[in-house]
């Protein structure tokens, strides 16, 4: 039997950022105009990551009480800030969004706050988040990879998976925030916060209207340092050993579900889907050799932190 949440949450947003001078300011102003449809929004959580730009000085431009800016002066990475946001927060929800994000409407937080109420064993809400349209022929290429992520987001487990959990929007209940401590070895958050929450017994759930957007990478060299940092073969070999064959398990796809899925991008981008499976192949021998040395430096994408 499922059991009712109280309703009229308080929520807290946090934000962990680094150099994001030319969209913090719009995603600020986004969350105050979300409808506050059985939640009440209690504080704005900026925590800057050894920003080198403005990004401070733009968050103090909103002249809003609620806002909390920390400026930190040393780089440590976004899990790391992460753990302090978890001890810090005082809402009933803490949701996260990334600071170069476009947030799709006004109801994106009262969509995520609506899993929780349904059932106190949710824990994890992941939102729907997917990059802007491609305009050229590099964009229309790599999107060939997202589009069959996008899929497996979709179709699999209703949506209730590992697919479904990124960091640009991510919920998570107090209860479990509090106790979590993310390893400082770990690069992919929001691959951790998933696999912990499933570990546990608990329930993660997808948005599916809760909407944001975020500028894909604009040229190979950043790609490559998502890919290097986001692949399921990269990630496997850092998380196997806190959740041994859990990480595989979750990214499985049945192998039929997932050639129809890369015949349909093939006969849409034929030649935009071969050059994506040419560059995973080239990537497949350094997956090891990256994952196990990973360093922040290596994985900035900065073509994805322009003005949206």
């Amino acid at each position: 039997m499922v059991k009712k949440c109280k309703k009229n949450f308080r929520v807290s947003v946090a934000i962990p950022a680094f150099n994001e001078e030319k969209t913090i300011g719009q995603v600020l102003d986004s969350i105050f105009s979300q409808s506050q449809v059985g939640w009440v929004l209690s504080e704005i959580l900026v925590y800057s990551d050894g920003s080198k730009d403005k990004t401070v000085v733009e968050v103090k431009k909103i002249k809003r009480r609620l806002i909390k800016v920390k400026d930190f002066k040393q780089r440590k990475g976004k899990s790391f800030r992460l753990n302090q946001i978890f001890k810090a927060f005082k809402g009933d929800i803490l949701v996260l969004f990334d600071a170069d994000i476009k947030i799709k409407g006004k109801n994106v937080i009262t969509s995520i706050v609506k899993e929780f109420e349904k059932d106190d064993e949710v824990m994890l809400v992941g939102g729907d988040s997917r990059v802007f349209h491609p305009t050229n022929f590099f964009e229309r290429a790599i999107y060939t990879s997202y589009y069959v992520y996008y899929k497996s987001r979709e179709k699999l487990k209703e949506g209730n998976n590992v697919f479904a959990c990124t960091g640009a929007c991510l919920a998570l209940r107090k209860s479990f925030a509090k106790r979590l401590v993310i390893p400082k070895e770990v690069f992919s958050d929001d691959l951790y916060l998933y696999l912990i929450c499933i570990k546990k017994g608990y329930k993660f759930r997808y948005a599916p209207r809760a909407k944001v957007y975020y500028k894909m990478a604009s040229n190979l060299r950043d790609f490559l340092r998502q890919m290097f940092r986001n692949h399921p073969e990269a990630l496997c070999l850092v998380y196997k050993k806190y959740f041994g064959d859990l990480v595989k398990k979750e990214y499985y796809r049945p192998r039929l579900f997932y050639l129809k899925t890369v015949t349909e991008i093939f006969v849409k981008n034929p030649l935009g889907t071969m050059y994506m499976i040419a560059i995973k192949l080239f990537a497949k021998p350094f997956y090891f050799f990256l994952a196990k040395r990973y360093k922040l430096s290596w994985f900035t994408a900065l073509s994805t932190k322009k003005l949206l």
